[in-house]
């Protein structure tokens, strides 16, 4: 088994998704932008003029599609004074939109993050469980000589990921959990609400987004 071979297959599977739902449901890039946000602890509400400041996209462009996505039950609103603030409504239908944006943030991510790329690539078969980057890298706060800070929520191979590390020249800090451990502590252990603030999910990214709302 050719498990760099099996882990192209996998991305260009997702990017392939991606360019599906694009085409299936019409979803614009500032539409994956504007979910993405609500990605950062996912409890997070937002309003408009916020929106529009972060994404640097025009207020108009940020009320309809905040508005788009209250229709679609995606989000919900309510209305302190006299400003709207919006959240993620953690239905099912939201949890399937959720996972394509991890996915598009993923890829979006490592395409310009080439190095790192090409560590996850050779890390991601000595992972069992969901591994997670976040840390200085995904804040894009990277200096030379920075840490790759990666979460695993599950189990990992230390010998194989210590062999990655050496070979391309990178220190590579896991910090690793027991799922059920990482289940039970998500809402009040620090380092798993600094894992969810900013985060880029390259292993389950399925199982990370159920886990999230069954216990957020």
């Amino acid at each position: 088994m050719n498990l760099h071979t099996d882990y192209q297959k996998i991305y260009i599977s997702d990017v392939l998704l991606i360019i599906h739902m694009y085409e299936k449901i019409k979803i614009t890039e500032n539409t994956l932008q504007v979910l993405a946000l609500f990605t950062n602890a996912f409890s997070r509400e937002y309003y408009v003029r916020e929106v529009e400041k972060l994404l640097k996209i025009s207020p108009r462009t940020s009320q309809l599609i905040l508005e788009d996505l209250e229709d679609k039950g995606i989000i919900e609103s309510k209305t302190r004074g006299k400003i709207k603030t919006f959240k993620l409504n953690p239905s099912e239908f939201t949890k399937r939109y959720l996972v394509f944006v991890e996915q598009y943030k993923a890829i979006a991510f490592l395409e310009k993050k080439l190095l790192i790329k090409e560590i996850i690539e050779k890390i991601t078969p000595h992972i069992k469980g969901i591994g997670i980057i976040f840390g200085s890298y995904v804040k894009m706060l990277e200096k030379e000589g920075s840490d790759l800070d990666i979460f695993v929520a599950g189990d990992y191979n230390k010998e194989g990921i210590k062999k990655v590390s050496k070979n391309l020249g990178i220190e590579i800090s896991v910090k690793c959990y027991p799922i059920k451990t990482f289940e039970k502590n998500l809402a009040k252990d620090i380092l798993l609400k600094e894992v969810l603030k900013n985060h880029i999910v390259f292993v389950n990214i399925e199982q990370f987004i159920q886990v999230v709302f069954k216990n957020g």
